[in-house]
């Protein structure tokens, strides 16, 4: 198009806008002059928005009116450039014409700035704004100051990344879902907790069972039950202590061993109750000890009595100790002491040649088995003798039940006999036994009772019987057995052997183990009445103890190196004798010594019987102390 086209802007129409309502289309009229006349026909018309008067950049497409209807320079048309055209800057209209037919657009200048009419500016406000605003027509971020105040209507808020700070009013009863555990300030009140919570300050009665764990607790007031500590019952053989615990120890059969606590604190307590027969010991840890004064044969002095020198071969004492009896082997006569074995007096006894002796519990009754002769035996302490003539035998040993009415004697390879009368008459007792029950005999011993007994064969076996004799077994290995001493209730039974161990049983002969005895000509043993204290002789040697049933044995500096042929110990094992077999031989008699405290390291331990028991506490230094106790406690 070769005219001069002028275009004369008139005014830009935003007509009837509602923001909630309408939409984003305007009206715009302008006048447009073909040649300097005002143009009468149809036109093509191009708009395009930008932001900028001259250059810059396009901000929105190009729209494009076809054949507008211009009547004396004058046009209408709708535009629509969307949303967000307008949104916050200024803009300017380009403006591209051409006639019908025509193919390229004729760019009018200037460009025309795109202005708002009073109402639009108005509308910006909102403050004509009827109805509801659709959230989707909001952008960018309301100022708090918008939000603020009271809304008496539900508000949701569903997003679970809300946070919310700042202080917030209301009972909270209809909170869900609520975490105890971001509770970080505040007290909840008492009637809020459950009634299984403890309070600090208030009576409660606590009805479950309650640890408390933390060695530092304090507890002040009075308490009811079993006091500092608590009891754990203990049926096995050991038993790891924690502090502040006390055990109840059941075994009947074997030894419990308490291992006292690797990490104590300075005045932790352990009580150990000896309820079982077996009896119990400490475990000492590396460097541990006890601190404290015990009963033990460690320290304790032989000492050689009145007794005439000579063959001394047997001996016999009553569960006190305090009467023992004596028994030459080639020599004519009993003998007899009142004072633990201190001084000896000869007995009316005609005896030559006694190798066993056996005695009631307490003395009265006595019985003497000579060598190729007949018993004898006392009914008086010894004041007077009966000799049996219906039995001339090369006896060997002998012993008897508590009360001195049940007699077992055992005949140099011979036969086992026993009476129950107190020796009025004797039967052979063979059942169980091989070859009829002649074997090469070398000790007995009989329960308190009478109904347990036990006999040793020199290079054979030990035969057991728990009906009195009336049937007899064994389970020990063949050996060159010497001595063999049972229990009062005849459920333990230590054995010696010549040129080997020591051996003990725990369930009446049945089943042997070998002690922790070293190997020796061992010839005689004495033990208490549970069997839990023992002494051992070894011939042409020294005398070895033992206070936890054999467990471990100590050799006992304060003994001679003799030829030991008998041992006797009284029911507590506090009192001992022993006897000498060689040419100038005596009796020495003992008993326990105090001891200040126990070996340093593993090898140290405490030990008591049935019916002992220890309190200890833990003083530092690796050092427990007795602060009370019941029965004897021993040390070794």
């Amino acid at each position: 198009m070769n005219r001069r086209i002028q275009f004369v802007l008139l005014i830009l129409l935003l007509v009837g806008l509602k923001i909630s309502a309408q939409g984003t289309a305007f009206t715009y009229q302008g006048r447009l002059n073909d040649g300097g006349v005002p143009a009468n026909t149809n036109y093509d018309f191009r708009f395009t928005i930008y932001d900028a008067v001259t250059n810059g950049n396009q901000i929105s497409a190009q729209l494009t009116n076809f054949a507008v209807v211009v009547n004396s320079g004058l046009f209408n048309v709708t535009l629509d450039f969307g949303t967000n055209i307008f949104a916050g800057n200024n803009r300017w209209l380009d403006i591209g014409v051409r006639a019908i037919g025509v193919t390229n657009f004729t760019a009018l200048s200037p460009r025309q700035p795109v202005l708002p009419t009073p109402y639009a500016i108005f509308a910006a406000g909102a403050s004509n704004l009827i109805g509801y605003l659709p959230a989707t027509q909001i952008t960018g971020t309301l100022p708090s100051a918008q939000i603020s105040g009271t809304y008496s209507g539900a508000v949701n808020f569903v997003n679970g990344s809300n946070t919310f700070s700042g202080t917030f009013t209301g009972n909270g009863a209809a909170l869900t879902n609520l975490n105890a555990a971001q509770l970080t300030v505040g007290t909840v009140a008492d009637a809020r907790l459950t009634t299984n919570v403890a309070l600090l300050n208030a009576s409660q009665t606590f009805t479950g069972s309650n640890n408390f764990t933390n060695r530092a607790n304090n507890f002040t007031g009075s308490f009811f039950g079993n006091g500092l500590v608590g009891w754990i019952p203990v049926a096995g053989p050991t038993v790891q202590a924690l502090p502040d615990t006390g055990y109840l120890l059941t075994n009947n059969a074997q030894l419990t061993t308490v291992l006292l606590p690797t990490s104590p604190l300075l005045g932790d307590i352990v009580r150990i109750s000896g309820a079982g027969a077996a009896g119990w010991q400490t475990g000492q840890g590396t460097n541990q000890s006890m601190l404290g004064n015990f009963v033990s044969y460690k320290n304790s002095v032989w000492s050689a009595s009145t007794a005439a020198a000579g063959l001394w071969d047997c001996l016999a004492a009553s569960a006190d100790g305090a009467l023992i009896y004596a028994g030459l082997k080639t020599a004519v006569g009993i003998y007899a002491s009142t004072d633990y074995g201190r001084t000896w007096t000869q007995t009316p006894s005609t005896a030559t040649g006694v190798y066993g002796l056996a005695c009631a519990s307490n003395g009265g009754k006595i019985y003497a088995f000579p060598w190729n002769n007949y018993i004898q035996y006392s009914t008086n302490f010894g004041a007077s003798w009966t000799i049996m003539t219906s039995n001339k035998f090369s006896w060997v040993a002998g012993a008897c039940s508590a009360d001195g009415t049940k007699i077992l004697g055992a005949v140099k390879s011979g036969n086992l006999y026993l009476s129950t009368n107190t020796a009025a008459s004797w039967n052979i007792v063979a059942s169980g036994i091989p070859s009829s029950g002649v074997q090469n005999w070398s000790a007995v011993a009989a329960s308190a009772d009478g109904s347990h007994l036990a006999a040793a064969i020199f290079n054979g076996a030990i035969y057991v019987s728990t009906n009195a004799g009336a049937n007899w077994s064994s389970g020990a290995p063949t050996a060159n057995w010497t001595d063999v001493v049972m229990s009062g209730d005849g459920s333990k039974l230590v054995a010696t052997a010549f040129g080997g161990s020591i051996y003990a049983s725990t369930n009446g002969g049945a089943n042997w183990t070998n002690s922790a005895a070293p190997t020796a000509n061992w010839n005689c043993l004495a033990a208490s009445t549970d069997c839990s204290r023992l002494v051992a002789g070894i011939s042409n040697g020294v005398i070895y103890a033992s206070v936890n049933f054999g467990a471990s044995w100590s050799a006992l500096a304060g003994s001679p190196s003799n030829a030991w042929s008998a041992l006797a110990s009284s029911a507590d094992g506090n009192h001992l004798a022993g006897a000498v077999n060689s040419s100038g031989g005596n009796i020495y008699y003992s008993g326990s010594a105090a001891q200040t405290s126990s070996l340093v390291g593993t090898n140290g331990f405490i030990s008591g019987g049935q019916g002992s028991a220890v309190e200890l506490q833990y003083i530092g230094n690796n050092q427990f102390m007795p602060v009370s106790a019941v029965g004897t406690i021993w040390a070794n």
